[in-house]
């Protein structure tokens, strides 16, 4: 009786998309405005280059502690 529920469920929502809300580059009648998709471009990007930056900073101190530390 469980599967044949989470089958409906499955069923359910495979055919019926509209519930599913989109983000809001699809939600726009008339189309993805150019400064939306940069907007949205430009803070992926920043989201993915913080962690590297981060790390990089990171490993770079700690280089510099341990080259202090030998001299």
């Amino acid at each position: 009786m469980k599967m044949i529920f989470i089958f409906a469920i499955i069923i359910f929502l495979v055919f019926i998309p509209d519930i599913a809300i989109p983000c809001p580059l699809c939600q726009s009648a008339q189309g993805v405005a150019p400064e939306t998709v940069t907007a949205y471009k430009s803070t992926t990007l920043l989201l993915a280059l913080l962690p590297i930056t981060v790390v990089s900073g990171l490993a770079y101190w700690i280089y510099n502690k341990y080259k202090r530390y030998e001299q």
